[in-house]
């Protein structure tokens, strides 16, 4: 789980909010900071000016899918007005005012970026806790020294409100934003509960039963966890847990369960729960259908 910032140009980016735009290219002059820890699915926040301040702050993110090389002319006739501009001309003067006295390269490293999300106004750093150089050229990462700092840019972001200028008959900021925030919360909630008692190979059938669930569609780890799975739509939130057991031990790993499940349930109270229903599942090898049954108590119990 990792969240990023990323500085952005302002015009650029105020073209891809007025457009609103769901999906951009982006476009890197260097290659010499490359991403270390960056995958599929993390949050890279629009470090930018806002629209009445002209000072730094967060104004907005989106998914990151995927990374790749291509020339000038390649963005252009693949992603058109994806690229932040209205023609090809104005997307390559950006580029030589980036470039400044640099040669622009043959073809430059591309972030493409899925699910963009808008905010009213700015979130600086410093009200969630970070100190960004205002100078900072290229990116940073926000969450590596505390995980919760991504959450608190969402709720700072929620509080501000959600720019809905994107908004459509298939595609919703606000829950897009709703399953960020839930993701992240999830995600440090299952840090902070920390990892089961299981040896080595209790914890290689827990890997093997969470990689089969989410070999299905709609399901995902928790950002966190090798182990914990989540399927997320915009009514419910699954969350999914191994039970592995052997006989000598069952009644034991039963109660560590139902404890781990319980400090889920405790903690996503305590977080502001879901705008959906929360429910929990069993990953199992055998059937347990004792320990079914009080799982199915426990969601008629909700949150």
């Amino acid at each position: 789980m990792s969240s990023i910032a990323y500085v952005t140009d302002e015009k650029m980016i105020e073209y891809h909010r007025l457009c609103g735009s769901r999906t951009m290219n982006f476009w890197r002059l260097s290659s010499k900071k490359e991403f270390t820890d960056f995958r599929k699915g993390d949050l890279l926040f629009f470090y930018s000016r806002g629209r009445h301040s002209r000072k730094k702050g967060f104004v907005g993110y989106a998914h990151y899918a995927g990374a790749h090389k291509m020339s000038v002319k390649q963005m252009w006739n693949r992603y058109g007005t994806e690229n932040g501009y209205d023609s090809m001309k104005n997307l390559e003067d950006a580029i030589r005012r980036a470039a400044k006295d640099r040669p622009i390269p043959e073809k430059m490293n591309c972030l493409y970026l899925t699910d963009a999300v808008f905010f009213q106004s700015p979130v600086y750093p410093e009200e969630a806790g970070l100190d960004i150089n205002e100078k900072l050229e290229s990116y940073c990462y926000l969450d590596k020294n505390n995980p919760q700092v991504t959450v608190k840019i969402l709720r700072l972001a929620e509080r501000n409100g959600i720019d809905l200028w994107s908004a459509s008959q298939t595609f919703e900021p606000v829950d897009v934003f709703r399953q960020d925030e839930f993701r992240h919360n999830l995600a440090v909630i299952s840090t902070i509960i920390g990892k089961e008692g299981w040896n080595q190979k209790e914890t290689a059938r827990a890997k093997k039963l969470a990689q089969m669930k989410v070999s299905e569609e709609g399901w995902e780890y928790i950002r966190s966890s090798r182990t914990d799975c989540l399927n997320l739509t915009r009514d419910k939130a699954v969350i999914a847990v191994p039970f592995i057991s052997q006989a000598k031990n069952r009644q034991l790993r039963i109660t560590e369960l139902i404890g781990k499940i319980e400090l889920y349930r405790l903690y996503l109270k305590m977080a502001g729960g879901y705008s959906g229903a929360v429910e929990f599942e069993i990953l199992y090898e055998t059937e347990p259908g004792d320990l079914l049954r009080l799982i199915e108590d426990i969601n008629h119990e909700g949150l």
